[in-house]
């Protein structure tokens, strides 16, 4: 159903409102012509009340602008647009009209730019996709209307770039650390290789960030996997997070409480709390799960990971 939460797409939203995560995506996956007109240090999210409210439902959907770089020395655009526009989406599964849903937030962003009469920008979309199966849909509005050739130069035209981790080899995802290690994960989340990828995606955390920073992640990496991998249990990411910081997991931090996450109740709620909100369930106080015993909190935990499952 479109616009309800999944892991896919709270784990894509949480790295991609990290600013040097989206300017290394736009760097990594538009031409360098494109990247030259562009002052990419000028890069910033649209505020959410920028855009209408049909915009505002779309809770996958991440929009970010740029100024143009000035080409003729005068600190005047003339006629250009001061600004141009950047439009994530994120696809887990094919979705055939994908084509069209961009093109829809294009022309309603357009309208509210009219509205307020200013000059239309260019928007630039980008879509990232992981589905189990590469993508074969349209990617041109011109695949999804059919009509004779002779009426083609009377239809509109509009393609969106497609990021396809499932088509693309493990050196070929580039960008910084951390985005390159949240779309190794995206790429092997939900298959049967992740216990043997996970060491791997984790290592390229190493040195990248703060202590703070790096048991943030590891926490979200945990709530992603539990939500949508079968494969991997538990105790594999325990052991593989050991295996990779072994000596930078100190004792009593948020991380070594995770290592230890199936033997502590205290964790488990975080965790039901956590993906309660992911769900759109009302979060339970920790006073009201404290009542269970810890069998009837993994009951509860393994509910929630079923209904999340269900989303993908």
């Amino acid at each position: 159903m479109e616009g309800l939460p999944t892991p896919h797409n709270n784990l894509f939203h949480l790295t991609m409102t990290h600013l040097p995560n989206a300017r290394s995506l736009i760097e990594t996956n538009f031409p360098p012509e494109v990247l030259h007109t562009i002052d990419l240090d000028s890069l910033q999210f649209e505020k959410r009340d920028f855009v209408d409210a049909k915009l505002r439902e779309k809770q996958s959907d991440l929009l970010l602008s740029a100024r143009f770089v000035e080409t003729d020395g005068s600190g005047d655009n003339g006629a250009r647009s001061v600004f141009v526009y950047f439009l994530f989406e994120h696809k887990s599964k094919p979705e055939p009209l994908t084509v069209l849903q961009l093109l829809s937030y294009i022309v309603r962003f357009w309208e509210t730019q009219a509205r307020n009469g200013q000059p239309l920008s260019p928007i630039l979309p980008l879509v990232v996709y992981h589905g189990e199966t590469e993508w074969t849909l349209a990617r041109r509005i011109e695949e999804l209307v059919q009509c004779p050739a002779v009426m083609s130069d009377f239809q509109v035209r509009f393609r969106f770039p497609l990021l396809d981790l499932t088509r693309m080899s493990d050196e070929e995802i580039q960008g910084v650390p951390i985005l390159q290690s949240v779309l190794h994960l995206l790429k092997y989340g939900r298959g049967e290789q992740l216990p043997k990828r996970y060491a791997g995606i984790l290592r390229f955390l190493i040195g990248s960030m703060s202590q703070q920073e790096l048991e943030s992640w590891l926490e979200a990496f945990r709530i992603y996997v539990i939500g949508v991998n079968q494969h991997m249990s538990i105790e594999d990411m325990d052991r593989i997070v050991q295996s990779v910081f072994p000596t930078q997991i100190e004792p009593g931090s948020i991380a070594d409480r995770l290592l230890k996450q199936g033997r502590e109740e205290g964790v488990v709620i975080g965790k039901i709390q956590t993906l309660q909100e992911l769900v759109g369930d009302r979060v339970s106080t920790r006073e009201e799960l404290l009542v269970c015993n810890l069998s009837e909190l993994e009951q509860t935990l393994l509910g929630l990971q079923r209904r999340l499952r269900q989303r993908q």
